[in-house]
């Protein structure tokens, strides 16, 4: 028992100390999580060190107290700060050293690369191009919310101080020239990004940075930075429908749009894509069209701010890709939503930023008015199908509304396993509603321009096949883990049993047994010294014999205590030899059966039996008197059985001629789940049964059955064992 509780303290003292340890593991997460939430930076730069910077693309360093980036390379950031960082604002000087570009903060950022636009995240900045102040969100791709015109103009070497604060689904922006004139600029976009690092960016001019500053927003300093208009604030949705609304403006952005034109010598007749709509349905016309390239495959796709069409088989002078701006000559022809070029060659421009997407839903496109756009619409993937030419289709579903995407994949059994059916999706592409695409099956269909062009939003249901089936063996290797669990208690609360049985058995040898037999040799040699006309020999005679009997009954005892043959003689070995020392020197004859294979049985089981039997056979000599007692044993698939039976006079076996030992045995085998009868009668002999389960062999399935089998066993007896 001392080693057992040796045993138990040190486990107590592993799960202490795994407790310990585990928790403050955890609080130091906690604590670390909770610094970067709250964001707090301050850098004047006036130390060249940089190293808690990362730089994507540009040329950075400081330079007099300011960070400087010396190329005007397009799209170069310098990034910092926590991925957790939330509500927080950020404010610095900005100066432009260039012109035909634009400098300022970006912040929410996250997945940034190397790459004009290449990030999640919001920026506002100033651009000396139109004179304005600059608030937008890139998600590789670039969508501009809204501008507001410095009055005084954006200058080169010149210090704007730019505030850029984000307040849970608002951002608001201000630049304050030298003079102390202040612009604002404010937009409340619903699907807003949350949480993201902070930085400094410059778009085709190099720019300085200085007194930069981090600090957690609130809705006051919002309040305080937009004024009274928090009401009549536009979301990212109106400003895709509205732009810009200052007439001035509007004409400085003409302006630069044209000289652009003429510096690639562009033909400045050509119409909107959305004035083609205008024109006569029952001739061609032939015309002149400026756009972006939006879709290369399987149709050339072409999108301006109205509108967008289709120019199958262009005649190009070289090879275009998506982003490109394009000039295109050709027929003019009227479908019912949109219109298409034919015939036409296509000249390109420039690069261009590729064309941003207008967040739709599947209903607003089952209507056609968004044929031959380029949009982002979300569903529900129901199926997925590879074709034989390496093509993509998805059927989704967006509420009772139920529309195609398809892409070009050059390896769809790797795509099919990224994206899986009854996930939530977000997918880029134009929207069509050519029956040559949507096979007259759904109202429309997006062609996307690569499988990258799909996000999975969430993933399938818990509840799918696969989880359902990982569900059932997680809950059969946890019952397993439980099972072998107290199957190893078991073992070990036995072996503590089995250890006290044996410090006990040495206890009662060392005292008991050995004080018996001092006691005997006193009691013969007092016999020894009186006479032989004492009256006290009669009873010192009675005496040595009680003595003797009680050492044979704790000799009895103590090899009772101490099975030690049990597990290498097997039960019924042990069980007979026990009994022959019993009838040692008598007349009762003992007799053994075996039926079935013998095999392996747990110790607990054996251990318990052999309790069992020892005391039946114990009540048999003492109180029945037979000639024979017979000892059998049944191997059973699921059970065994052990019989005692003996020839002698029999008793009532009723509950109130039960006595101690009787009852004894049945509360051990209540202890094993066992069946427990015996069957006497007044000079009819005694027979004892006892049927106990034992597990079979975990083969071919059997063992969740007797995993249920055993709990339910358990669940029955309760707290009986104790």
């Amino acid at each position: 028992m001392s080693h057992l509780l040796h045993r138990r303290h040190l486990f107590i003292l592993l799960v202490v100390a795994f407790t310990t340890l585990l928790l403050a593991a955890l609080g130091y997460v906690a604590c670390r999580s909770l610094e970067k939430q709250r964001p707090s930076y301050h850098d004047s730069f006036a130390q060249e060190k940089q190293d808690e910077w990362q730089a994507f693309g540009g040329t950075w360093e400081i330079v007099d107290g300011a960070m400087q980036n010396g190329s005007d390379e397009r799209g170069a950031k310098l990034m910092t700060g926590s991925a957790r960082w939330q509500n927080y604002k950020v404010e610095a000087d900005v100066q432009l050293l260039g012109e035909a570009g634009d400098a300022g903060l970006v912040m929410r950022v996250t997945r940034e690369e190397e790459g004009v636009d290449s990030y999640h995240g919001y920026f506002a900045g100033l651009r000396d191009l139109d004179n304005t102040l600059i608030l937008g969100r890139a998600d590789y791709g670039w969508h501009e919310f809204q501008s507001n015109r410095v009055p005084s103009g954006v200058h080169t070497r010149v210090w704007y101080h730019l505030i850029f604060l984000a307040y849970d689904c608002t951002l608001a922006a201000s630049a304050t020239s030298p003079s102390g004139e202040t612009t604002v600029d404010a937009i409340r976009d619903p699907s807003c990004l949350t949480s993201g690092r902070f930085g400094l960016q410059s778009y085709a001019t190099g720019a300085l940075w200085r007194n930069v500053v981090v600090s957690r927003a609130s809705q006051q300093e919002l309040n305080s930075l937009i004024g009274a208009r928090d009401a009549q604030l536009p979301t990212g949705h109106d400003i895709a429908w509205t732009g810009n609304t200052d007439p001035q403006a509007d004409r400085n952005e003409i302006d630069l749009i044209d000289r652009d034109l003429r510096d690639h010598h562009a033909d400045l007749s050509a119409q909107p894509i959305g004035t083609l709509r205008l024109l006569s349905p029952n001739q061609p016309s032939q015309v002149t069209i400026h756009g972006v390239v939006t879709l290369i495959s399987p149709v050339l796709y072409v999108q301006d701010a109205t509108a967008g069409l289709a120019i199958p088989n262009p005649r190009a002078t070289k090879p275009l890709q998506i982003g490109d701006a394009i000039e295109a000559k050709g027929n003019a022809e009227l479908h019912e939503f949109s219109s298409v070029l034919r015939a036409a060659d296509v000249r390109p421009l420039w690069t261009h930023t590729p064309v941003p997407p207008v967040a739709v839903s599947a209903s607003q496109a089952a209507t056609g008015a968004f044929d031959a756009q380029y949009v982002e619409v979300e569903g529900r993937l129901r199926s997925l199908e590879s074709t034989k030419d390496h093509r993509l289709v998805l059927t989704l579903d967006e509420g009772a509304q139920s529309f195609l995407a398809m892409a070009n994949d050059k390896s769809p059994k790797q795509t099919a396993r990224r994206i899986r059916e009854q996930s939530r999706l977000r997918m880029r592409g134009v929207c069509v509603v050519d029956p040559a695409y949507t096979h007259d099956l759904t109202p429309f269909a997006l062609l996307l321009p690569s499988v990258e062009d799909v996000e999975v939003i969430k993933g399938p249901p818990w509840w799918s096949t696969g989880n359902i089936v990982a569900l059932i063996i997680g809950f059969l290797l946890l019952l397993l883990a439980v099972q072998t669990g107290y199957s190893l208690i078991a073992q070990w609360r036995l072996q503590a049993v089995i250890e006290e049985r044996e410090r006990l058995a040495h206890e009662m040898h060392d005292t008991l047994a050995q004080s018996f037999a001092g006691l005997g040799f006193q009691l013969e040699a007092i016999r020894e010294d009186a006479s032989e006309e004492s009256s006290l020999r009669p009873q010192l005679d009675s005496a040595i014999e009680m003595v003797r009997d009680s050492h044979k009954e704790a000799r009895r005892s103590i090899a009772a205590l101490r099975p030690q043959n049990l597990e290498s003689m097997g039960l019924l070995t042990s069980l007979e030899q026990d009994a022959r020392r019993m009838v040692s020197g008598g007349g009762i004859h003992i007799a053994t059966s075996i039926t079935g294979t013998a095999r392996r049985i747990p110790i607990s089981i054996s251990d318990t039996l052999l309790r069992i039997g020892q005391e039946a056979v114990a009540n048999a000599i003492r109180h029945g008197e037979p000639d024979t007692v017979l000892l059998a044993i049944a191997y059973e698939k699921t059970a065994l059985e052990l019989t005692v039976k003996d020839d002698g006079k029999g008793f009532c076996p009723a509950n109130s001629c039960a006595g101690f030992g009787i009852r004894g045995m049945g509360k051990r085998a209540e202890s094993i789940s066992a069946d427990f009868k015996i069957w006497s009668a007044p000079g009819q002999g005694t027979t004892l049964h006892v049927r106990t389960p034992i597990p079979p062999p975990l083969l071919h399935g059997s063992w969740p059955r007797f995993f249920w089998q055993s709990f339910w066993r358990k669940l029955r007896n309760g707290n009986s064992t104790g």
